[in-house]
């Protein structure tokens, strides 16, 4: 049962992969950051989408170096584990994507004010939650809408 518990956990982690693939050639000119609450799931998109990650294993000057290219537009986007949820100055971005969170109500919230803050420019923000069909996490999505 735990292997294919694990089996599922995979294939769902896979296809969370090739959706956000999809995401970012749909917004290939807009300033996105990707959210997941696992560290491992950081690296692997940096190395496969050659993403700046930022995690708790980041030190403060890489991380502040990191938000200031983001900032200034050398880079459009940025992956990055929990450490950017809340009590971090980061640069808007009108596109973020949570691949993985824990559900909590404030955690999600932090990540959609992270896209949601006023426009200069009067644009508009997208937000994407990228879910696992029949489990707890599509049913913890459901309920925030």
């Amino acid at each position: 049962l735990a292997k294919q518990d694990a089996r599922a956990v995979m294939m769902n982690a896979t296809r969370k992969v090739e959706r956000l693939g999809e995401i970012l050639d749909r917004h290939r000119d807009d300033r996105v950051i990707v959210f997941t609450a696992h560290t491992d799931l950081v690296y692997r998109l940096s190395e496969r989408f050659l993403l700046p990650a930022i995690t708790a294993e980041t030190s403060a000057a890489e991380r502040r170096e990191t938000l200031e290219r983001f900032r200034d537009g050398t880079y459009s986007r940025v992956v990055a584990a929990n450490v950017l949820d809340e009590g971090v100055d980061v640069p808007d971005a009108n596109v973020a994507v949570v691949l993985s969170g824990s559900g909590s109500e404030r955690e999600f919230t932090q990540r959609l004010g992270r896209v949601l803050r006023p426009k200069d420019d009067g644009g508009r923000a997208t937000l994407y939650e990228v879910v696992s069909a029949e489990t707890a996490e599509e049913r913890v999505a459901s309920r925030r809408r």
